[in-house]
């Protein structure tokens, strides 16, 4: 069934089969033909919310749903709304303490910044893999990862870390350590992060997942310069190095300020980390102490909801050399390590609390047998191996195979192959 949720196709497709080519999921693309037009739609349930199709669609024809107009909305209804802001705010706006400042003044009683939680995040996975000795865990602060994981690999959800991702620990901290009560809304620079907060096993606790792009995108639109409010601060405490968590090998560097002399394993950036987690499902030899793995090859700092370009990475890298040197010098009494010491955590924090679960989802591929392949490529006027073999990528797909399990499946047809029409051709009578 093909649903238009999160990400959806508009009616600017003109079916360039783009989306196609970068998609992960083998299924997640339905290819229609509409009239004398071709469109390729999302099957939602298929669907990681991954956003490489947003990123090279060169139509405008994908775009994606998050709460940024409800929250807005209900904002101005005068419903009091706290909010948690990513890390990434700060290399994504550049006045971002006046857009805080904006936002308080419309009725947001308290702003939490989710790098000071972070840190409680990284405490968290080192006192979990002591415990019970759990290498090789898979991180999870990225919920296109944790969909890829539950649809298609879910042998790995016993590796999957079970640690919230810092919004959800902040989340869990401003509600039990500081009584601050919901709703929450979380400014970030995920699509997929709708899901995360969706999950019944994340208790509902934040109710807007509130993308930088939409938002900024939306003040616009109202005509709303939030530069000229006066800027404001977060409200909870000073950070360390949970910063850097939005930056590529960001949690590798957290934990190697706590662990020597370990393997830490980082990877970024689809198709890798899809290809790596279909890999690593096999893996018999030795693991390493800890996978840190992200959707975007960039990092949070240029996420699937970001108000950054990929042709921003170096002003996004100065940003964030400059955030990661502040948090070095922020040290807390005697603390050796930058941010707020795990002694502390270990007195005052309940490791279960931060803790969650996970529910296989798996999705079945369609089968199909050789009589379906064969008339597929029929169809496709393909009768020989050379013509099996042309694999032109036109049709999005890498091999004219993998085109003819998709017209096997009833997810594409024949009119997306230009093979097909050649063949038509040369049925013509001149």
């Amino acid at each position: 069934m093909v649903n238009n949720n999160r990400i959806f196709t508009n009616d600017n497709c003109v079916g360039c089969n783009k989306c196609i080519a970068k998609c992960p999921c083998d299924e997640a693309n339905v290819a229609r033909i509409e009239g004398d037009k071709h469109k390729v739609y999302v099957d939602d349930s298929k669907c990681i919310a991954c956003s490489e199709c947003l990123r090279v669609c060169t139509h405008n024809a994908r775009d994606y749903t998050d709460d940024t107009e409800q929250f807005l909305t209900d904002l101005e209804s005068g419903k009091s709304i706290n909010i948690i802001a990513a890390p990434s705010l700060r290399s994504n706006v550049p006045d971002w303490q006046r857009l805080i400042g904006y936002l308080k003044s419309s009725g947001v009683p308290e702003a939490y910044d989710t790098s000071y939680v972070a840190d409680i995040c990284t405490w968290a996975y080192l006192r979990y893999i002591s415990a019970n000795n759990a290498v090789g865990l898979i991180s999870q602060p990225c919920p296109a990862i944790v969909n890829y994981i539950e649809r298609y690999v879910p042998e790995h959800l016993n590796r999957l870390a079970p640690i919230h991702s810092p919004a959800m620990c902040t989340a869990v901290y401003m509600s039990k350590y500081m009584n601050i009560p919901g709703p929450y809304a979380f400014l970030s620079p995920c699509v997929a992060k709708c899901d995360e907060f969706n999950d019944p096993n994340t208790g509902g606790l934040i109710a807007y997942n509130v993308t930088f792009k939409k938002l900024l995108e939306q003040l616009l639109e109202k005509g709303v310069d939030y530069r000229g409010f006066e800027p404001a601060g977060y409200d909870n405490d000073a950070h360390g190095l949970g910063s850097v968590y939005s930056s590529p090998g960001g949690l590798k560097t957290n934990v190697e300020r706590h662990v020597q002399d370990e393997w830490i394993f980082q990877i970024e950036g689809q198709p890798y980390v899809s290809q790596f987690l279909n890999d690593y499902a096999k893996e018999k030899g030795d693991v390493p102490f800890l996978v840190d793995i992200l959707n975007c090859m960039h990092g949070c700092n240029v996420g699937t909801g970001a108000y950054r370009e990929f042709d921003e990475v170096y002003d996004v890298g100065r940003v964030m050399h400059k955030v990661q040197k502040e948090s070095m010098e922020n040290k807390q009494g005697d603390n050796q390590h930058p941010g707020p010491c795990f002694d502390r955590f270990d007195k005052e924090l309940d490791l279960s609390d931060f803790k969650r679960r996970y529910t296989p989802k798996k999705i079945t591929p369609m089968f199909v047998d050789r009589a379906e392949l064969d008339a597929a490529f029929a169809a496709m006027h393909k009768p020989t191996h050379d013509l099996r073999v042309h694999d032109c990528r036109r049709c999005g797909f890498t091999t004219c195979q993998e085109m003819a399990v998709a017209i096997a499946k009833g997810l594409n047809h024949k009119e997306n192959c230009i093979d097909y029409y050649r063949g038509e051709l040369k049925q013509v009578k001149p």
